[in-house]
């Protein structure tokens, strides 16, 4: 009996993972602001990917988003949400596909999108979600008139607000949510050093800004805990509409590529997970490269012999510096970073530099 329930299941999943769009945008409704003559937020955001399924533990509910919009840019960002949650979620070693197929309990238990459009800008974001109230977001701001993903810089410059008052205003966003949600808590040490993690610059440098349905600017912020998990990603409004500088939205005139400092933290944050290519690299001077590069050692733990290198990735709060440079050894690199640092060393290579 469970060698037929597994090939069935194989079936059911074939068919779903072949399936053309299926689904229009979870939250059901339009869209607050409205978008620019041609574009409609109506099934502009489909599955690419769906399956639901129960079992003694539970019930899991799987949704990956597309974009269904024809531009290469648009494309790309199709590219990374497919091997972000069905390559390296879905079908990884620990997945939900695997837990399944082996009869035990699938770990994340679902994911699920919600999306928005607000002028020409699309808004979407995913979210995986785990046993103790614990969800991970994504966040993608895509330019439909564009059609290419839009930096965070970019999108505050869309809105008018001046990137140091967004810090503080999600700061102070950051710091209502943590004292909100501890307000009973006694006033120990934990507490303390919790109050000093959720109000770090770090902290509010990790936040994901977005779009909301509304046209209210939000974002996805960690907000630290006593208990549980001790931390918790969740969606937060920053400013309302209503107090954003600029009412209507346009991305319009954006070039070709995001700007160049922008697209080197784009690729640290993605150097150990997706397979980047020339076009996210293109414009990198020689200094960038070295940042690149390391990068790639930073996001498995390497520390620096030089101190400017170690500076730098000191600022990020991913960076955890755990291996000693003599002790950093190949095989801690997977292989999203080996591709990746020799993508970096043959652009450099094309380009001149030492």
């Amino acid at each position: 009996m469970k060698k037929y329930i597994s090939i069935i299941l194989a079936v059911a999943l074939t068919l779903c993972a072949g399936a053309p769009a299926l689904a229009s945008g979870l939250s059901g409704e339009e869209p607050a602001v409205a978008a620019p003559a041609g574009l409609s937020g109506e099934g502009l955001v489909t599955d690419a990917f769906t399956y639901d399924y129960g079992d003694e533990w539970g019930a899991y509910a799987y949704h990956i988003p597309k974009i269904d919009r024809p531009e290469p840019g648009i494309q790309a960002v199709n590219d990374a949400i497919w091997r972000a949650f069905y390559d390296d979620v879905m079908d990884s070693e620990y997945g939900p596909l695997t837990a399944i197929h082996e009869g035990w309990s699938a770990e994340p238990y679902s994911i699920n999108y919600d999306w928005a459009v607000n002028g020409d800008v699309l808004s979407l974001w995913v979210w995986c979600s785990y046993s103790g109230d614990c969800d991970y977001y994504t966040v993608y701001n895509v330019s439909l008139t564009s059609g290419r993903q839009i930096a965070d810089s970019e999108l505050l410059d869309a809105l008018g607000l001046d990137q140091a008052k967004y810090y503080a205003q999600m700061g102070q966003v950051l710091s209502d949510a943590f004292e909100q949600s501890c307000a009973f808590c006694p006033e120990d040490e934990l507490k303390q050093e919790q109050r000093q993690a959720n109000n770090a610059a770090a902290n509010i440098r990790a936040a994901q800004p977005y779009l909301g349905e509304n046209g209210d600017l939000c974002a996805i912020g960690t907000v630290y805990a006593l208990a549980g998990a001790g931390q918790f990603q969740q969606p937060l409004t920053v400013l309302e509409r209503g107090s954003l500088p600029v009412q209507t939205i346009d991305t319009a005139g954006l070039p070709a590529q995001a700007p160049v400092d922008d697209r080197l933290a784009w690729f640290l944050d993605r150097c150990d997970s997706e397979y980047l290519t020339r076009t996210d690299i293109e414009g990198f001077d020689a200094e960038m490269c070295v940042y690149a590069r390391n990068g790639v050692y930073a996001r498995s733990g390497r520390k620096f012999l030089d101190a400017d290198l170690q500076r730098y990735f000191e600022q990020f709060d991913w960076y955890e510096p755990t291996v000693e440079p003599a002790q950093f050894t190949g095989d801690m690199l997977n292989e999203y970073q080996n591709y990746n640092i020799a993508l970096v060393l043959s652009y450099e290579q094309d380009h001149g530099y030492d």
